[in-house]
């Protein structure tokens, strides 16, 4: 593997600095909240260099949540499934993913709305995104996997979680509504493993409470989710 150069280095930084500013502005004001000269100003990175990096704030913001997600399956995995069964891991792999953006409903209204963008550029983070879901489930799954629909309940969690979250962001649904729907689809889609004795993982924190959102071995992974390109 060829080693990373320093300008590779100071251009993965610099891209790490305005994902930070860019999450923290739609934390702090939602999506309207995010104009990119203000992340130019926040993260000290040129506005012309931004839009070099990504071609509009959904772009930005997607590139975000990809890291986000990203970083939320990497945490589980280090934790480890809590469960006896599929049913039980992957119900409480999901409520955990979600209880920490039920702190942040002005930060996922603003990703809810990056969501729904078509922009061409979009579709490489939409498939971070969803890999990393994926990859919860799978990871929660684990030996049982022959036995159970991974791709069927990856589908149908994923259209639960975006239905919810959008729900629950538009203020139609309570805080907590987003682990709640995806723990009654679990038990719907694995109806013979029973959901007794429900844990929820409890993931640490972000580390880096300027931004709250981004830890600090995150800022380690400046190359994670097509930012190192």
């Amino acid at each position: 593997m060829a080693e990373t150069t320093l300008g590779e280095r100071n251009q993965q930084e610099r891209k790490l600095r305005v994902l930070i500013s860019a999450m923290h502005l739609a934390a702090k004001g939602g999506y309207e909240a995010v104009q990119m000269r203000d992340v130019a100003s926040e993260s000290g990175v040129a506005l012309g260099t931004i839009y070099r990096y990504f071609g509009s704030k959904d772009v930005l913001l997607l590139a975000g949540f990809a890291r986000w997600v990203r970083f939320t399956r990497d945490q589980l995995a280090e934790h480890g499934p809590v469960g006896e069964t599929a049913a039980q891991r992957v119900s409480n792999a999901m409520a955990a993913a979600v209880k920490k953006s039920d702190s942040t409903p002005l930060l996922m209204e603003a990703l809810m709305t990056a969501m729904s963008s078509n922009e061409p550029d979009n579709l490489e983070y939409k498939a971070a995104i969803n890999q990393s879901f994926t990859g919860i489930i799978v990871d929660a799954v684990g030996d049982d996997a022959a036995d159970v629909d991974v791709d069927g309940i990856e589908r149908v969690l994923s259209h639960v979680w975006l239905s919810a979250s959008t729900q629950w962001v538009s203020g139609v649904a309570a805080p907590g509504s987003v682990a709640e729907e995806l723990r009654h689809a679990v038990a719907m889609l694995l109806p013979e493993q029973k959901l007794v004795g429900d844990q929820l993982i409890d993931l640490a924190e972000p580390a880096d409470q300027a931004s709250g959102w981004v830890s600090s071995s995150m800022q380690d992974d400046a190359g994670t989710a097509g930012l190192n390109k």
